[in-house]
């Protein structure tokens, strides 16, 4: 029943990003840090020290299921208040885990795993401080969505999920219980065809525009974190441009090298891009911590208290500090790119 719910969460929220003002707030938090933070740092980890990262993914997927379980109601803690929760005697916050992700690995530790990457060395790749932190922004990223619903309680975790699958997809609790027994692909192909008739989109307009008249007085401090967030995105952007004037003196003998010759001609570019991208890296995450992530607390006070009143979906996704979180794991992923223009 977990893994429906979640499904018609997941296809829900692509329908949500159609609404142009807080599809983008979401699109850009969610693609960022999820398919980039996890989704591409545990595929190349995985792809490049298949030992290292089936022990990360374990840990991983241990992780999810406690995340879920926070939110579905097994083993929840109590005791969460906005951004905090407890693991232990050690409090874990937003602002703990992306610390964890600043301790980034050296340039010359990063050069050496590209090396071992390019040069299939796996032995090599598996010991690398950098596959250990590639591995570790994977979880920190599970912790991130974890922790966003760790002060849900879980009766109030799964009526909210019932009562999203019903208003987006039209079906009844009954109808989706009754999906449980479906396979994977059936209860996709069902749900989508439920959703092109328009019902979804129309709700998550609905919604959206609810919601809007509620934020408008926050909109002042809205846009003081969007300002941050492009702050620490133009440290990216202009360490881009600079990437792509280096990849000018490369392009041509990488397009006609292959093999081992043009990883050769690959790491000689990494090494000339590395500190590049980690700085910009470390200044980008710098400004989510330090400058972002404060205005983001602000912003979940007022949230928390809209959230009791109106219990859709999309004011549990506009939880600005786990926003803030998980696009500072996505701007991990660029220490390991190797940008070709």
């Amino acid at each position: 029943m977990k893994k429906i719910l979640v499904l018609i969460i997941a296809l829900a929220v692509g329908t949500v990003s159609a609404n142009a003002q807080f599809g983008n707030i979401i699109r850009k938090a969610a693609q960022k840090a999820t398919e980039k933070a996890v989704d591409k740092a545990v595929d190349h980890a995985e792809k490049n020290a298949e030992k290292a990262m089936d022990r990360g993914l374990d840990e991983a997927d241990k992780a999810i299921d406690r995340g879920l379980d926070n939110a579905y109601g097994k083993n929840r803690d109590n005791t969460a208040n906005l951004s905090t929760s407890q693991q232990g005697d050690q409090e874990v916050t937003y602002a703990s885990l992306m610390m964890q992700a600043l301790d980034v690995p050296t340039e010359q530790q990063l050069i050496d795993y590209k090396s071992y990457e390019l040069n299939e060395q796996s032995f090599k790749l598996l010991t690398s401080p950098v596959t250990r932190y590639v591995t570790n922004v994977a979880l920190l990223s599970t912790q991130v969505l974890s922790l966003s619903y760790s002060n849900i309680d879980s009766t109030e975790a799964t009526d909210m999920a019932y009562d999203l699958a019903s208003r987006y997809s039209g079906l009844s609790r009954q109808e989706i219980e009754k999906l449980s027994n479906m396979s994977d692909a059936e209860q996709e192909a069902y749900l989508k065809a439920r959703y092109a008739n328009g019902t979804a989109e129309a709700a998550a307009l609905d919604d959206a525009a609810e919601l809007g008249k509620l934020l408008e007085p926050l909109q002042p401090t809205i846009d003081r974190w969007e300002a941050a967030g492009s702050k620490a995105d133009q440290y990216l952007s202009d360490a881009d441009e600079k990437c792509r004037s280096i990849y000018s003196k490369y392009a041509t003998s990488l397009s006609s090298a292959t093999g081992k010759e043009r990883n050769t001609i690959l790491l000689k570019y990494y090494t000339q891009i590395c500190k590049v991208q980690r700085e910009a890296v470390v200044l980008a995450m710098k400004v989510r911590i330090e400058e972002q992530l404060p205005i983001a607390e602000q912003l979940e006070l007022s949230m928390a208290k809209i959230r009791k009143e109106h219990k859709n979906y999309i004011s549990h996704l506009l939880n600005y500090p786990m926003l803030t979180a998980t696009q500072c794991m996505g701007d991990a992923a660029h220490l390991t790119e190797v940008p070709e223009y």
